[in-house]
């Protein structure tokens, strides 16, 4: 039931309702899938399969599985990568300088002198 081309929907996950097309067959339990999602491998109880069967080849890349989707009138959204931040310039730690002091000029301790009786 599960062949490559096979357009499924994702049952469970963060990307359950959506729309995706197996790519490859890993084994009995698990494929690799590919189109409104992110291409991973998946669980096949977690897909339901519809009868739909689109012509592309083993491990098919993602954007021939779009053209795919497409010519078959699927709605296909695809994210565009983060654009990468201006680098800020880094903190630059001050360092502490020590004031310079004036040398204290040590007072000599008065002796007391004790008177013997």
């Amino acid at each position: 039931m599960i062949e490559i081309g096979r357009v499924c929907i994702k049952i469970a996950g963060r990307n359950a309702g959506k729309h995706c097309v197996v790519v490859d067959k890993i084994d009995d339990n698990f494929v690799l899938i590919d189109g409104n999602v992110k291409r991973k491998k998946c669980n096949v109880r977690h897909l339901e399969p519809l009868d739909m069967v689109l012509k592309i080849k083993k491990g098919d890349s993602t954007s021939s599985v779009h053209d795919a989707m497409k010519g078959a009138k699927f709605k296909v959204f695809t994210t565009k990568p983060k654009a990468k931040k201006a680098e800020r310039p880094k903190k630059q730690k001050k360092q502490k300088v020590k004031k310079e002091t004036k040398p204290e000029t040590k007072k000599k301790p008065v002796k007391k002198e004790s008177k013997k009786k």
